[in-house]
């Protein structure tokens, strides 16, 4: 095990009591600050940067509030409605802009420029995103873009050369070299490929790739960045996917489907009731996914090492890249303690709490100077991750900025799920979307 993932795992016993404040301070006088998070890859992280926070900080106690993702964020409005949220918590991009013009988040613009922290340490676009009317509202956590996920030993059973991941090609009229490489890996029972003539795709035992993202985020989106999509008109303004590029890339994922029989059926995979797609590659039904950096943990425990590997995505019609996201360590407008509450995000933000993020392999770092700390975590556990770092530098775009985004979620997913099923033509669809999402 790498050293650093072992330094990050020992934190465990001497990490922060789990728990809600009852109050602002314990029996001793300790201050008490609630730190809410969601996803428990990150835990091990999360609970050395308290150890080493403590060190200096005696006299403030963390206690660490974990609901996984669908119920992290129905349980953070229930909170805010009963004014008895968590004083630190992460923030997304998608929840930021209805957070900040709703008042529930505390303006960190003062502290920041009392402190004289150096925001260059963060990427600007990074850092810009949490910036709304003028005031701050967090300092950067991480970033993520998505990256091709496959399996080594099913490239191998398949005779294909991993060098043939690299540099594929994808385009809307007969899928290029990523299609063809996912007929390659497309198996039927009999064991025939589905470039066969005599391929079953009544009976297929392993899928070329997988999806399933409510919004996305690890699969149209990336096609539609790839075509000349701009998912908006711009940052703040209206969705824009019924553009004739994003209904391309929203058709070329149908395709998948339901044209090339390459993809784990929408049935089974749709949001929200569908596994993620790292589930169904870990389980061997798939071959590879477009995923995350945030999911890297999840292959590396579930599945051995030496038989997995990340790639490049594919390239589309107008070059690479991706959607580029990332989260913020936001302070609750209501807490009792601003002050150890800022404390608190500013060393999260510092570089000395984001090293031991990027050394255990934890997630991509918010402070740039340490992503080659991040990779080189994971070349030590025999994955090159620059995948995720090119597309980053492809064509990306931001995730969307938008006061609609609840709007827009909602109506993706019923909307398009219908379009992954065959059921509905994408036109239609963006259009449904566009209208419903842009009227709030």
């Amino acid at each position: 095990m790498n050293k650093t993932r072992a330094a990050a795992l020992a934190a465990l016993a001497v990490a922060a009591p789990l728990g809600l404040a009852a109050c602002g301070g314990d029996d001793d006088g300790a201050v008490v600050l609630r730190y809410a998070f969601w996803d428990d890859n990150q835990r091990p992280a999360v609970e050395a940067m308290i150890a080493a926070f403590n060190e200096t900080h005696p006299d403030i106690e963390v206690e660490l509030e974990q609901n996984p993702w669908d119920d992290y964020w129905p349980g953070l409005d229930t909170q805010f409605a009963a004014e008895d949220a968590p004083d630190v918590f992460w923030d997304h991009v998608s929840r930021f802009p209805t957070f900040a013009a709703n008042g529930v988040l505390l303006p960190l613009t003062d502290q920041i420029e009392e402190s004289g922290l150096d925001t260059s340490i963060y990427p600007a676009a990074l850092y810009d995103t949490w910036t709304f009317e003028g005031e701050q509202y967090g300092l950067p956590k991480d970033w993520d873009s998505i990256a091709l996920v496959y399996r080594l030993d099913a490239l191998e059973a398949a005779g294909v050369d991993p060098a043939e991941v690299q540099g594929l090609t994808w385009n809307p009229v007969d899928g290029g070299t990523y299609v063809e490489l996912l007929q390659k890996l497309t198996l039927d029972a009999n064991g025939d490929n589905a470039l066969s003539p005599d391929f079953d795709s009544e009976n297929i035992v392993q899928y070329g790739t997988a999806m399933g993202s409510s919004t996305g985020q690890t699969d149209w989106w990336n096609y539609g960045v790839q075509n000349g999509c701009a998912l908006q008109t711009e940052p703040w303004g209206e969705y824009a996917i019924d553009a004739p590029e994003c209904v391309e890339a929203l058709q070329f994922t149908a395709d998948l489907y339901n044209k090339w029989n390459v993809a784990v059926p929408a049935e089974v995979t749709n949001q929200p009731n569908g596994g993620p797609p790292a589930d169904y590659v870990i389980s061997g039904q798939a071959a590879t996914a477009l995923d995350g950096s945030w999911t890297l943990s999840a292959y590396r425990d579930g599945i051995d090492a030496g038989d997995w590997a990340v790639a490049n995505l594919p390239t589309g019609p107008v070059g690479s890249g991706t959607v580029i996201n990332g989260l913020s360590h936001a302070v609750y407008a209501g807490t009792e303690h601003p002050d150890e509450a800022w404390e608190f995000v500013e060393f999260l933000g510092s570089e000395e709490a984001q090293r031991i993020a990027a050394e255990s392999g934890s997630v991509w770092p918010g402070v740039a100077s340490l992503n080659g700390a991040f990779a080189d975590y994971w070349a030590g556990e025999g994955i090159d991750v620059t995948g995720f770092q090119e597309a980053a530098e492809g064509t990306a775009i931001g995730y969307p900025l938008s006061m609609n985004d609840a709007a827009f979620g909602t109506a993706a997913l019923d909307e398009f799920n219908q379009v992954w099923l065959g059921q509905k033509d994408a036109q239609a669809a963006a259009e449904a979307v566009v209208e419903l999402a842009n009227a709030e």
